[in-house]
């Protein structure tokens, strides 16, 4: 077991869930703490964690939430369990797909729009003052509006890639006001050019990515976040 947890700290440890007694360990090489990054929000952050991590072996130590982080009011609500606790260099966080969940029998979010820009200061501020971490966001990946309705037949919501649009761009005030790095993985998964159909990198429900897309964003987000350790 010894020799086990030796090869994991060397080689560079991927640490998920609750149990992370490797992470205060690793090291370089030379002696040198590995900084820590944690990664925090939504199922989309859950699908891509694993590529993040592999992109940054031996960089840093990536320390990902099992559970979901659902809207910004849970994240904020968690915020010391999942980052406090863990007291990192970097944290990339996403929050906005549940908060647009849209009740058909009243017409509102489950987050007003007020009360998703005031999280995400909450969210910031908390983490800045408490960890003294960089904070990066990242924006809320699309919907495709056919799929997500198909899938989501008989529920008492909707998710429509509209609402995530204006949910972003208050995001993105958000951020501008508060000098926060913004990953626009929305962007990424919008654009033409993209080495993928967006039919390859979104699934058949139209929320979740395929493999390709798990892949193509992990790889953004860990060179998002290497630029971040270069400084």
């Amino acid at each position: 077991m010894k020799r086990v947890a030796l090869l994991l700290v060397l080689a560079g440890l991927i640490v998920f869930g609750p149990a992370l007694a490797f992470a205060q360990d690793q090291t370089l090489a030379e002696g040198k703490s590995l900084p820590k990054v944690v990664l925090v929000g939504d199922s989309i952050r859950l699908s891509y964690a694993e590529a993040v991590a592999k992109q940054l072996t031996g960089k840093a130590v990536v320390v990902s939430p099992k559970a979901n982080g659902g809207d910004s009011a849970n994240v904020l609500k968690h915020l010391d369990a999942w980052v406090v606790r863990e007291q990192p260099d970097i944290v990339h966080f996403n929050c906005g797909i549940h908060d647009t969940k849209k009740f058909t029998a009243t017409g509102k979010f489950q987050v007003t729009p007020e009360q998703y820009a005031a999280n995400l200061r909450s969210i910031v501020k908390r983490i800045r003052v408490e960890t003294g971490a960089v904070v990066l966001f990242a924006t809320t990946t699309r919907i495709l509006n056919d799929p997500a309705a198909a899938a989501r037949q008989g529920r008492d919501y909707v998710l429509l890639g509209e609402s995530v649009v204006q949910y972003n761009e208050i995001a993105l005030e958000v951020m501008r006001d508060l000098d926060v790095p913004v990953n626009d993985l929305h962007g990424t998964l919008s654009k033409p050019e993209a080495p993928q159909t967006t039919d390859k990198l979104i699934g058949n429900d139209g929320v979740h990515l395929t493999r390709e897309g798990q892949e193509l964003l992990g790889q953004q987000v860990a060179a998002f976040v290497r630029r971040q350790l270069k400084r």
